[in-house]
């Protein structure tokens, strides 16, 4: 334990001196790039992709790129506490800086917290569609087919965000849609966004906090990612503003289970996010 009091504060002050970008080849950084973040839970975007969302929001506050939204696909009303999960959602969010007319939560009936439930994709591809439109998305993010806890709802976001792209390379919008279909346009089809997955990590991973990320900050591995990958590594600031994020989900937090709680502070994925493309 003592070991681990003089080396984090050493590993925190080496990624407070460095870019909290390391490499932004596949998401684009373009003036006119709109983003849009899918989970599946209130909670995700703080547990899951804070690095992510903190490096977003300095690039547009930078006007480098135009947008950020976030889109969660359920209330998280597991145990009848989706009201309260609403509420920190919109706290959690504004510590980031995301504008509160840019996050949303839908409550579908179909699209309820259920662990052992996979959603249906075509409803998430049919409700995901006017963001698309409306906003004029050209980046999709969400979990990998893993969704990094095993969570099927995880799962479910990526699928529906693929049947989103099926559909709009069809020109058809989603299925059983008679107006989006109309409104579909063949233009359309070369505007369908990017879609980029989270790589889950082994358990055995998951919890080295910056650890984790400092291969990432070594000097040799600064170097430009492909086209189809890209990475966000949070700083120390950025870290600290996921850990306000994090309190602002006192429903999830489990601040009586020590251990779990603890393990939730040294989250790799509060410090690193590794993406890929998926190509449809």
């Amino acid at each position: 334990m003592k070991i681990a009091h003089c080396i984090i504060p050493l590993l925190l002050l080496a990624f407070s001196l460095r870019p909290r970008t390391l490499s932004l080849s596949g998401i684009s950084a373009e003036k006119h790039s709109r983003i849009l973040l899918l989970t599946a839970h209130p909670d995700d975007e703080t547990f899951f992709f804070s690095p992510t969302l903190t490096a977003l929001i300095h690039m547009q506050n930078a006007s480098q790129i135009s947008e950020v939204l976030v889109v969660c696909l359920s209330t998280g009303n597991a145990r009848g506490l989706g009201r309260t999960r609403i509420r920190e959602f919109d706290m959690a969010l504004e510590v980031f800086g995301i504008r509160e007319r840019n996050g949303f939560i839908l409550d579908h009936p179909y699209l309820q917290d259920n662990k052992t439930a996979f959603w249906d994709p075509t409803i998430i591809a049919r409700e995901l569609y006017p963001f698309i439109r409306t906003h004029g998305i050209t980046t999709i993010l969400t979990f990998d087919a893993q969704g990094i806890t095993g969570h099927l709802n995880h799962g479910s976001a990526l699928a529906g965000a693929e049947q989103l792209l099926r559909d709009l390379d069809n020109s058809g919008g989603s299925e059983d849609d008679s107006e989006s279909r109309h409104n579909m346009t063949t233009s359309s089809r070369s505007q369908a966004p990017r879609l980029f997955a989270l790589h889950s990590r082994r358990h055995a991973t998951k919890h080295l906090g910056p650890i984790a990320a400092l291969p990432h900050s070594l000097p040799l591995r600064q170097r430009r990612k492909p086209e189809t990958e890209a990475l966000f590594v949070a700083s120390a600031g950025d870290y600290i503003t996921a850990i306000r994020a994090m309190m602002k989900h006192p429903s999830q937090l489990n601040l009586r289970w020590t251990g779990e709680f603890w393990k939730g502070l040294f989250s790799r994925y509060l410090w690193v996010n590794e993406w890929f493309e998926v190509v449809i």
